[in-house]
């Protein structure tokens, strides 16, 4: 069986508000909306998740990178997204493959993964392909100081030196901008209150 509800991914860089936003978003539509996040949204996908977020992945490739998020996405579409698709309900993913391609490929150089970036994704995503992909735009300055002043441990991903985001940025610009359909630039820098406001109107008019 087919989805009926809408899939829409919010990404953006580290320091964005890709949570916050989701989240407000979610609460906005109510019971008819499933707040879910990459890597993880599953259970077997949020083991993942540990492992690709811990220091101890600093010693691995991107190419293992690559494998592991596309292992915890199969799961997470598999158990989390399509379920919720197939019940009519609108499901937010906060980031997606649209952060695979900006990580991995771009930001760690890895061009010679990007044919079987696309060949993963037609395989593995099959009817769970976003109807929208929602950028929130950051410069890595901002979103890095953001990243920074939060109570929370910082990952191995927010660590990296500027021109590493400055890559990531391009990447996820690149990908949602000129490679689906759907994409959507919103200034993240505004007051958080302005961003959920736009980002809730480009929801409703994406909703089927």
């Amino acid at each position: 069986m087919k989805k009926t509800g809408t899939f829409i991914v919010i990404d953006g860089g580290e320091g964005s508000g890709t949570t916050t936003v989701s989240k407000a978003v979610v609460e906005k539509f109510g019971w008819g909306a499933v707040y879910t996040r990459e890597p993880g949204g599953s259970p077997y996908a949020e083991k993942i998740r540990e492992l690709v977020l811990s220091d101890a992945a600093k010693t691995s490739d991107a190419e293992t990178q690559f494998a592991l998020f596309w292992a915890a996405r199969r799961d997470h579409i598999k158990h989390t997204i399509m379920p919720a698709l197939r019940e009519g309900k609108v499901v937010i993913s906060d980031r997606f493959d649209s952060s695979t391609y900006a990580y991995q490929l771009i930001a760690q150089e890895n061009i010679q993964l990007l044919d079987l970036f696309w060949k993963m994704r037609e395989h593995f995503l099959g009817d769970a392909v976003p109807d929208a992909y929602i950028l929130l735009d950051v410069s890595p300055e901002v979103g890095i100081a953001r990243a920074k002043g939060r109570n929370e441990a910082l990952n191995h991903f927010d660590k990296r030196k500027i021109d590493f985001h400055q890559k990531v940025n391009k990447g996820l610009k690149e990908f949602i901008m000129t490679k689906v359909e759907g994409g959507v630039v919103i200034n993240g820098e505004q007051p958080l209150e302005q961003v959920i406001q736009e980002t809730v109107a480009v929801v409703n008019e994406k909703v089927k």
